[in-house]
This record gives C-alpha cells, structure tokens and sequence, in this order.
C-alpha cells in the first residue's frame, strides 16, 4: 500500500493527478489543503477508491506546515510519494505570507523547501521513494536579483513566477545531489500550458479579447498536464531529472548553475529557519 502526500489537489490538474493515481493504485493519501470543504464536494461529486486524510495546511505559513507533517506523522511511518504541485500566480502588487515573505516565493519555493525537509524521515522510512516538483518552461524567463530575492524593490507578479520556477529546478537537483546515496529519488516536470485557473489570472490582461481562443488553441487539458507527473509515479530509476511530455529535457543556463543554486539553499534557510539535518 503506497502512502501518497500531495498538494494542489484541489484545482487545476492537481484534480486529475490524483483521480489518475486513485485510479490505477492501491493507496493512501494525504492531501493538504486550505479549503475542506472544497475537497469534499469534489469526492461527493466523483468519489474516490482508496483512503483519503485531508490534512489541513496553509502553504504560506511554516506554522501551518509543520502542524501537517505532525498530522502525517500520527497517521503514518512512511511516505512513498511527496507530490509538490500547489502553486500561485501572485496579483500586480506585492502580497506577503503570513511569515511575511514575498508570497510567490513562499508557497512556490519555501513550502516545498520545508514539506519535503520535514517528511524526509518518513520519506527514507519507504523502501523505494520520490519526490516530484511541479516547474515549468517559464524558468528560461527568470530574472533573480541576488541581493533581493523577494523582489520587494522592484516587484512584477509575472518575474516572481518565472523566478519561483527557476528556483523549482535548482531545488530538486540541489536535493537529488544530497540524497543520492539514499533510496529517495527528487525530479520535477513542466506540465506546459494547461487550462487551468491560474492560466487565466497570468494571462495578458490586455490581451483578454482573444483568451477564448488561446484556451482552445494553444492550452492543453488537465489530464494532459497532470500526465509526467502521474509518469514520474512510477519509481523510475532517475533523480535530479527534469521532464515535459513523458521524456527529459534541458534546462536554462541558470538551472545548470551550481552557484545560484547554493545562493538558493542559503537563502532558503534564512527565510524559513529551517535546515535539512
């Protein structure tokens, strides 16, 4: 029986990620959310098989992670999957998270910086583990600031994305690199252009007109988003890897760097206060 941590399952094609898994595997889930009340009208809607622990957990709040993994911990001693897809798209102004942290940053980056830290004892507790990252192709667009990560003095909602992106791939080979004497393998994946909720709030604003038409031309369907990452559920024999359609694919200059990613960890352990042991 696979025990099955996931975010982001609420919305977009988290939605059809976890119904695909619910499918073909016998499991236990663990998904963390904001709003319960939401997940459950989903299952009434369109039940699921398997065994489901909503944990409820806000991922711009370190606070509120931690009460999860403890949630996680009284329930079970091992994790197989650590699914990483909840995401934001951040509006025009800056907003900050309730550790009062830039909030792209915080629920893009810091959050799977700290979930993935604290259920790593469990994860190592499984006889074959992974965790999986959603990036995106929007980190060949990143622009860091190195002396600003939060991007406070000059803040765009659409940078803070492509950044947190970027960030999203540095993890998961930093991490890759660091476990890889262990049997927890880390990779991530770009999902594409997916018509999802979040599409719609980064679309162009000045380009509204024509978004009907970019949904049905040039976005793909949730199932097809969700499928390298139900693909990367199958305990591949890879780690540090980085996947679109089902297969490995290069990565920016920035993504290959050893320096920006060591910047990363640091900052990571500022922000959060937290460091993997």
């Amino acid at each position: 029986m696979e025990h099955i941590v996931i975010t982001g399952a609420t919305s977009g094609f988290g939605v059809n990620w976890i119904y695909e898994l619910d499918k073909t595997r016998e499991a236990v889930f663990f998904v963390l959310g904001r709003d319960e009340k939401k997940f459950n009208d989903m299952v009434k809607k369109s039940p699921l098989k398997n065994t489901i622990h909503f944990i409820n957990c806000e991922l711009d709040s370190f606070f509120s992670i931690n009460n999860a993994v403890n949630e996680i911990k009284g329930i079970t001693d091992k994790v197989d999957f650590l699914i990483n897809n909840a995401g934001v798209w951040s509006s025009e102004t800056i907003s900050m998270s309730q550790d009062n942290i830039e909030m792209t940053l915080a629920v893009n980056q810091l959050a799977p910086y700290v979930l993935s830290g604290k259920l790593l004892p469990l994860l190592k507790a499984s006889e074959n583990a992974s965790i999986i990252n959603t990036a995106s192709f929007r980190h060949s667009d990143a622009k860091i600031d190195l002396n600003d990560i939060e991007l406070k003095n000059s803040f765009d909602a659409e940078k803070a994305y492509c950044n947190s992106k970027l960030y999203s791939i540095l993890f998961t080979k930093k991490l890759a690199g660091m476990l890889s004497n262990t049997q927890v393998s880390v990779n991530c994946f770009d999902p594409g252009i997916v018509d999802t909720p979040m599409l719609s709030q980064a679309f162009p604003k000045s380009l509204n007109v024509i978004f009907p038409l970019f949904r049905r031309v040039v976005a793909r369907a949730p199932d097809k988003g969700a499928e390298t990452g139900v693909f990367l559920t199958k305990n591949l024999n890879i780690t540090g890897g980085y996947f679109k359609d089902c297969k490995p694919k290069k990565v920016s200059k920035q993504a290959m760097s050893a320096s920006i990613s060591d910047w990363l960890w640091s900052e990571s352990e500022r922000l959060t206060g937290f460091k993997y042991v």
